[in-house]
């Protein structure tokens, strides 16, 4: 039995090298499929449903009514999505139709609990819910260290994990057509004993086994230095136009690092799992809705 393909549009965005399938097994046609984060940068919000399905392509589920609400001390929150199809990018990168949920105008605050509500036509029922996060607070702290980057870094809530990428943005001449792209700069390297040296990128780390409180986060420049440098090298003689670097900080909550960690966390390259169980936090049905929470710092670069 196939089961639809989720994970990947919206988690695989979210985590870099993330990339595993949600695919959850369950009776054919008969058991509700919800997936949804809260994000606390943007004031719309979706959710994507199907149902298990026998072969592709899986079922649409159309005019359910998908509801979102919440409240803390001073003000509730009830938000009504919408059926609607969006143009969002498949596993190989080709742009795909798909049917999503939507709610514009529907901000989320950080520290208080939501729930979600689904029901469709057919009489399939789902419920789930979630605390959003707050942001972390982040910053660039200038002149701290000579030749480094030193993040300023602290958590509000010690939900989940988190993630920090670093990335040159670039505009490159290709095929004589101006191309905007990004190259992630590693955030260390080691060396073998052979005297070659070898990037290491970031990975998602459990909040739990970070520091407390404010925190600063040096990143050599030379790794910058060495992106740049790697960059020219692959387009030359073309031009590159260098402009911007950017830091991104993203949590997740322990829903979906828990999603995130039961499919990756436990395999290795030598053992081959037969016994990976199904998580999901929906009642009622299957899938995985959580929050991430993710601050931005972008800093342009002279021409």
């Amino acid at each position: 039995m196939k089961r639809p393909l989720a994970i990947s549009l919206f988690l695989g965005a979210l985590l870099g090298g993330c990339n595993q399938p949600f695919e959850p097994n369950g009776p054919l046609n008969s058991t509700l499929v919800v997936y949804g984060i809260l994000n606390s940068r943007s004031d719309t919000q979706y959710v994507r449903l199907s149902s298990t399905f026998a072969s592709p392509p899986e079922p649409s589920i159309r005019n359910a009514a998908v509801t979102l609400s919440g409240s803390d001390n001073s003000s509730s929150y009830r938000y009504s999505f919408r059926d609607t199809t969006v143009l969002w990018q498949d596993t190989s990168g080709n742009p795909a139709p798909t049917n999503v949920y939507v709610a514009y105008n529907a901000p989320v605050e950080g520290n208080v609990a939501y729930q979600l509500q689904v029901s469709t036509p057919s009489g399939l029922t789902a419920t789930s819910s979630a605390t959003a996060l707050p942001p972390p607070l982040f910053s660039l702290k200038p002149g701290a260290t000579p030749g480094f980057f030193v993040l300023s870094r602290k958590f509000n809530s010690q939900s989940g994990a988190a993630i920090l990428h670093f990335y040159l943005d670039y505009y490159a001449l290709v095929n004589n057509g101006w191309v905007l792209l990004t190259e992630e700069v590693p955030t260390t390297s080691y060396t073998d004993p052979s005297g070659n040296v070898f990037p290491v990128y970031p990975s998602i780390t459990p909040i739990g086994t970070l520091e407390t409180g404010s925190t600063d986060v040096p990143i050599d420049s030379a790794l910058f230095q060495g992106a740049r440098v790697r960059v020219f090298k692959r387009f030359a003689p073309a031009p590159v136009v260098y402009l911007d670097i950017r830091f991104v900080l993203t949590q997740i909550d322990d829903a979906l690092y828990d999603y995130y960690y039961l499919y990756n966390g436990p395999v290795d390259n030598s053992s081959i799992r037969l016994d990976v169980p199904e998580f999901t936090n929906i009642r009622g049905g299957l899938g995985v809705f959580g929050s991430r929470a993710e601050v931005v710092l972008l800093f342009p670069l002279a021409r």
